[in-house]
């Protein structure tokens, strides 16, 4: 079933973990554009905490993305948090959400290889080659998850990570790993989206991977109607430093997929929502 977009995340605080400056609007631009459009934002308290946010990465620059000096994170970081901050003032308005920074590094910092040959290169990883540094971020995450899973009337966004990109596994297994500890102390609603490009360009097997992690849990899937093409307009347009035209693919790609599940020719983006009952 298709769902309103008032209905799609019905708690009034809304907490946005961004693993990277671009992962806000390709996982809920959809959403957050569509909640701007139908003047819903007001109605919503936005808080958007950025976490892996010390980075040294540049679009098509292989020789600058092997500098980890403090020199290159200052000037990578600068430009990408301004790039971040541009584009959701356009999509939801600059007095409409609040914007933090948790300073941790993010994997090309940490010295990821990179995963060669495909369509979007990037390091992958799960728990199970997760190495010392990787376990340190987790657990921090984990601290700071506590403090806003115990919210009431909370909604905690954050990526699902299709494709397994390690900073986004990272985040999500912390986050997730936080609220079952917390048991009957957590209140607030964790919502995954599919973070893209990844899902848009995600294989029988990237799926596999994702299907096993959601059926783990109790989920509950929540389709929704958007406009995919100012979406990918958005991101292509306001981070110049950061997309490939493997972003505008995975975005339209993704939505072609969810319409065609229903017939219909409308832009669609999913999220799920982890009932994870007291």
């Amino acid at each position: 079933m298709i769902v309103k977009i008032s209905e799609v995340i019905p708690e009034n605080n809304i907490i946005i973990l961004s693993a990277h400056y671009d992962d806000v609007p390709l996982t809920f631009g959809g959403y957050l554009d569509s909640l701007a459009v139908n003047q819903l934002i007001p109605a919503k308290n936005i808080r958007i905490i950025n976490i892996f946010s010390r980075s040294n990465y540049q679009v098509r620059d292989e020789e600058g993305n092997a500098d980890v000096s403090l020199k290159r994170i200052q000037y990578a970081t600068g430009i990408r948090l301004l790039e971040d901050l541009t584009c959701l003032d356009e999509m939801i308005g600059h007095d409409n959400y609040t914007y933090e920074l948790k300073g941790e590094r993010e994997c090309m910092l940490r010295q990821k290889n990179w995963k060669l040959g495909e369509v979007f290169e990037f390091p992958q990883g799960n728990k199970l080659n997760f190495d010392e540094g990787d376990w340190e971020i987790y657990a921090q995450i984990k601290k700071y998850a506590a403090q806003w899973i115990i919210l009431k009337d909370t909604a905690v966004l954050l990526p699902l990570g299709v494709k397994e990109h390690v900073d986004h596994v990272i985040l999500r297994d912390a986050v997730v790993d936080a609220r079952s500890e917390l048991a009957d102390n957590g209140n607030a609603i964790i919502y995954f989206g599919e973070d893209q490009p990844y899902s848009g360009l995600a294989d029988n097997n990237d799926w596999e991977k994702a299907e096993a992690f959601l059926n783990a849990l109790s989920i509950e899937r929540i389709d929704y109607s958007i406009d995919e093409k100012r979406k990918a307009k958005l991101v292509m347009e306001y981070y110049q430093t950061q997309v490939e035209e493997s972003y505008r693919e995975g975005i339209l790609n993704r939505s072609t997929q969810l319409n065609q599940e229903y017939g219909t020719n409308t832009g669609m983006e999913r999220v799920y929502r982890y009932n994870n009952d007291k």
